[in-house]
Parts: C-alpha cells; structure tokens; sequence
C-alpha cells in the first residue's frame, strides 16, 4: 500500500467563511473558537478522485490551521483522511525585509514517521516557504509529487523590467529562489493553465517530467435539473431579463470591483441583473456594496452571499451568461459547472477553461486588464448582437469526468516509483 500525503500550505480562511455555517467537521476549542473540516478543498476532491478509481493507495490531505491546538481528523471516505495541524505565522527575513509566512512545526513532526520509500507526499510547485524547505529536509526518503493548479507562469522567473537597482535585485534573489526550487523537481502534476510557461520550464529543468491532469466534476448533479423559465419563477427573476452569474469567493484578484465599474458604464437596449455569489472578507464585501451605492446600481447587480449547491444549480439554471474575469487564472470551478448546465461563459483569456472553450470553439474571451473591452463585448452580447456557442455536455462530462483526474495522477506516482 503506498501512502500518499497531500500538504496544503495554506490555513482555512475563517474569516471569509464568517456568514456561512460551520462545515460538517467541526469542533470548539478551549479559547472559544473553532475548528472546521469542510472536505471539498482541492486536495481533498483530488485525492478522493484516486482512491476512487485505484485500491492501493492511502491518501491523507494535511493542513496547517492557525486555530488548530492539537491534530483534528475528518474521515471523508474510504482510505481518505482530513487533517488540520497546529500552525502559527513566523517572520522571514528574505530579500531585504521581513515576510510573514505560515509554519507547521506539528506536520514536520509528524512527517518524520513517513519518512520512507512507500511514501508520496505531494507539494505545492508554487511555494516556496520556508516551511516547504523543512519538508523536504525532514523526507528525504520519501517521494515528492508537485502539484500546480495555479497559471504555470508562476513557475517561471519574472523579467527583471525596472531600472530600480533595488527593485531589480529583488527580482534577480526572487528568480534565483524560483529558480533552484524548479529544478527540484522530478514530476509535476499541472493543470496545463499555460503551455508555454510549461514548455519554458521543460527547457530550465530537462529532468522535469509534466503530467497534465483536469480536476473532475459531479456530473450527476450538475445538470440542468429544470428548465430555465422554472429556475426563474423560483428565483423570482422576470424571464425577459437577461442574467449575468459571477460565483466565486469574493476577494481582489477576482476584479468584481472593475466588473461593477463596467457596469455602470454599459448601456445596452435590453434589461440585464448581475448575481454575485460566494463569500469573502467582510471589509472587501463593504467595499463592493458601497461602489454598487455610489453607482446606483442595486437593480442591476444582487449580492446572494453563501448559497447550497442546490440554490447555486438554480442561479446557474436561470443565467445565461458565467463570468469570470481574475487577473491571472488557471481554471474556474464555477465555469466548469455552467459548462456542464449548459450556459455560456465570459472569461480571460488564461487559465485551463480558456483552452477547453477555446478548443472547442466555445465562449467569449477578454483581456484580464482590458475594461474598456470588457464593457463592450458585454453589452454586444447582452444585445443579442454576439451570440457566445456552448459547449456540448457529452464533450464537457468527457473531459471533466473523475476518471481523468485520477488517471494522470496514478501516471505520475508509477513516474516516482519508476525512478528507484
């Protein structure tokens, strides 16, 4: 049986789940606040793909929580575990200031009783802390997989574009960590978010192996379940209106502030409403409303907050145009389940969704950073002047299918064992 380790490196973010229920893991602790297992986190839905689909595995996900105060486990199926750690926020000195970072010493310790050569653990291929550095020194032994469901130009150095001799050195210790990290690597499990930042990794380290895989999708329940005229009735929206859905967490790299400002200048011939769901901090969600009051603009764009898969399977029923529009993507979740709906997507031109939609000559592509183009393509399309193609389901279960997350995951585990 071989053991495989999935390391979150980030903490549960408590605070943007402030308005939304506590998940079905959860449990108080002595200082009056608590911890929470929510079971749906990338490596979770990752790994339940592979036990899934494959019997010799062991899977477990560990994460660093900052309100842990012992190891917490969830059970989330068979040969599956969750499990938060005790985690507290250091201070690194690196390139000329201090960095605040998270560190687990609880995980090392406890990684050095798997330290061996039947053990995976998997890795984050885009950070570089110095808690990751730890990790490795403490499993030697072990076999590590990188994973990267970020856009894969993060693997790369940046262009040292500044005349800045402060800011140019910064760059050139950035890169040369970036750098030494890369060429760590043996295997790298991505999303295939940019071909050609992949193919320019290849080229800086020859002995890197890159396995593309696609994170899967519960295709028995994401599908049009009623009609649209039925959705609207139960949302209570008119069906002559035309329906914009954003459904994401609701932080800054997501631009819903420059989607509200785009609004507010578009004027197109036909009544639209725009839905916002998903949760967030607090301050940020503030800021949003207060642009939707400066503009005046709360007939045109409704805030739903946290909403069940079952309400959200509804807003996606009753919507005819998804979009999402981060300044750098590798894929949009939400997108892949209006695919799956049926409804067509607005999205940038990045990330592993603009590749499928654009090899299947589907939906409509901006720059991240190009508002004025933003406004235009969407009033055209709310117009009925541009008509944004769907991809077939028969297509998107195929390509979405579990199957095909678990496969090249098998693939890249055999690729480590083959190696010794």
């Amino acid at each position: 049986m071989i053991k495989i380790i999935f390391i979150i490196p980030f903490a549960p973010k408590y605070a943007e789940y402030a308005d939304k229920p506590r998940p079905k893991y959860n449990w108080d602790t002595k200082d009056g606040q608590w911890v929470g297992i929510w079971g749906y986190d990338w490596g979770d839905l990752h790994l339940k793909s592979l036990v899934e689909y494959y019997n010799n595995y062991d899977c477990e996900v560990w994460q660093p929580d900052l309100r842990a105060d012992k190891i917490y486990s969830a059970e989330l199926c068979n040969k599956l575990v969750h499990r938060n750690f005790p985690a507290k926020m250091i201070k690194r000195f690196s390139r000329f200031k201090f960095r605040e970072e998270i560190y687990s010493q609880s995980i090392i310790d406890e990684l050095k009783n798997y330290d061996d050569y039947n053990t995976v653990i998997m890795l984050h291929a885009t950070v570089r802390t110095k808690w990751m550095v730890s990790i490795l020194e403490s499993t030697r032994n072990a076999k590590h997989l990188y994973y990267n469901y970020l856009n894969d130009a993060l693997l790369l150095p940046y262009k040292i574009n500044t005349f800045n001799p402060f800011k140019a050195y910064n760059r050139y210790l950035l890169n040369k960590e970036k750098l030494k990290w890369l060429k760590k690597m043996n295997v790298l499990l991505t999303g295939y978010s940019n071909p050609d930042a992949l193919n320019r990794a290849e080229k800086i380290n020859p002995n890197i192996k890159a396995i593309r895989f696609e994170m899967g999708l519960d295709l028995d329940f994401w599908y049009p379940v009623i009609d649209k005229a039925t959705a609207r009735r139960k949302l209570n929206i008119p069906n002559e209106t035309f329906v914009i859905l954003l459904s994401q967490r609701i932080v800054p790299e997501y631009q819903v502030d420059r989607f509200i400002e785009v609004i507010a200048k578009i004027k197109p011939n036909k009544q639209f409403i725009c839905y916002i769901t998903g949760f967030g901090l607090p301050d940020y969600k503030r800021y949003l409303q207060g642009l939707v009051d400066h503009y005046k603009l709360n007939n045109k764009i409704c805030f739903v907050g946290y909403v069940s898969n079952e309400e959200l399977r509804n807003y996606m029923i009753a919507s005819d145009l998804f979009v999402t529009i981060p300044t750098m993507s590798a894929g949009s979740g939400g997108a892949l389940k209006e695919m799956a709906i049926g409804r067509p997507i607005f999205t940038v031109s990045s990330g592993s969704t603009y590749y499928f939609l654009k090899e299947n000559n589907a939906g409509i592509f901006v720059n991240p950073t190009d508002y004025d183009e933003w406004g235009k393509k969407l009033e055209s399309i709310i117009n009925g002047e541009i008509i944004v193609k769907t991809v077939n389901r028969e297509i998107v279960a195929d390509y979405y299918s579990w199957k095909n997350t678990a496969k090249p995951t098998k693939k890249a585990i055999d690729l480590l064992f083959e190696e010794n």
